[in-house]
C-alpha cells in the first residue's frame, strides 16, 4: 500500500514536470519582434523582409508583431506612445512566459521610433517624457539584436549607424546622444534621400531598406546570435531530451513497484 501511495506521488510529480514542459514547449530558442511602420495594417509591415530573412536561417524561431496603432497625421504622437508601451509589455511578457529564450526586435520607420524609445528612453515629445528604458531588466539581458530602419529618431554619429544620411529625422535625438546599455546590439540603417529618418524626399528609399540592407541585418544579427550561444533548433532538441527522460522515468518507477 505503501508503495502505491508513493509510486502515485512519484507519477503526480512526473505529471507536473511534464505539463511544465509542455507549456514551455511553445517557447522557442530565438523569438522575433517586428514593428511596422505608420499606417501599415497590423502585422510586420515592411520589417517583414528582415524578420522573414533571419527566420530562414532559423527555422524554429518564433515572430510576433507589435501590437499598436501606427497611426499618422495628428494620431502619430498618441500612436508612439501606444507602442513604445507595446514594444516593453509584449517584450516582458514573453520573457516571463519564456525566460531562457533569446528575443531580436526589428522596427521599421515609426516602428523603429518606438523600439528605439523603448530600450534607450526619450525624452520624445509629448509621447514620451522620461529619459529611462521602458523594457524590463529581464528583457535587457536575453535580447540579442535591435534592428532600426528609417528610424525617424535617427541621428548622425551614433553608433550602429549605417547609411549615407548626414542629417537627423524629423523625431531626431539630440547631437552627440547614444544609447550605452544597447549601443553595442543596434543596427541602425538611414539614407539621405529619405524623408522621415533624414531630410530626403525618396518615399522609395524609405521603403527599400530590407532589399538594400537586408543581408546586412542579417549577419548582424546571425553574428549577435553566435555571441548569445544560440543556435538554430537547440531548444526544440532540449524539450525532446527532457520529455524523453521522463518519460524514462515513468518507466523505471512502474516497472519498480508494480
Amino acid at each position: 500500500m505503501k508503495n502505491a501511495s508513493f509510486l502515485l506521488l512519484l507519477l503526480a510529480a512526473a505529471a507536473d514536470v511534464a505539463v511544465g514542459v509542455s507549456r514551455r514547449a511553445s517557447c522557442s530558442s530565438l523569438h522575433i519582434f517586428g514593428a511596422r511602420e505608420t499606417t501599415a495594417p497590423p502585422g510586420f509591415g515592411t520589417a517583414a523582409t528582415v524578420v522573414d530573412l533571419i527566420k530562414r536561417v532559423y527555422p524554429t524561431a518564433t515572430t510576433e508583431s507589435i501590437m499598436y496603432p501606427a497611426a499618422g497625421g495628428n494620431l502619430y504622437g498618441a500612436s508612439v506612445a501606444a507602442g513604445i508601451r507595446a514594444v516593453s509589455a509584449q517584450t516582458n511578457t514573453y520573457f516571463q512566459s519564456c525566460p531562457n529564450s533569446v528575443m531580436v526586435v526589428v522596427g521599421y520607420s515609426q516602428g523603429a521610433q518606438i523600439v528605439d524609445d523603448a530600450f534607450c528612453g526619450g525624452p520624445d515629445g509629448f509621447s514620451l517624457n522620461t529619459t529611462r528604458e521602458s523594457i524590463s531588466a529581464g528583457v535587457s539581458r536575453k535580447v540579442a539584436a535591435i534592428i532600426m530602419m528609417g528610424n525617424p529618431r535617427n541621428i548622425p554619429g551614433r553608433v550602429g549607424n549605417i547609411g549615407n544620411a548626414t542629417v537627423g529625422g524629423f523625431a531626431a535625438r539630440p547631437m552627440g546622444y547614444q544609447c550605452p546599455a544597447f549601443a553595442n546590439i543596434i543596427r541602425s540603417y538611414c539614407d539621405e534621400a529619405d524623408p522621415f529618418c533624414a531630410k530626403g524626399n525618396s518615399s522609395a528609399t524609405h521603403q527599400g531598406y530590407g532589399q538594400v540592407y537586408g543581408q546586412d541585418a542579417l549577419n548582424f544579427v546571425t553574428q549577435k546570435l553566435a555571441t548569445a550561444s544560440m543556435s538554430a533548433g537547440d531548444a526544440t532538441i532540449r524539450r525532446n531530451d527532457v520529455l524523453l527522460a521522463m518519460t524514462s522515468l515513468v518507466l523505471i518507477l512502474v516497472s519498480i513497484f508494480i
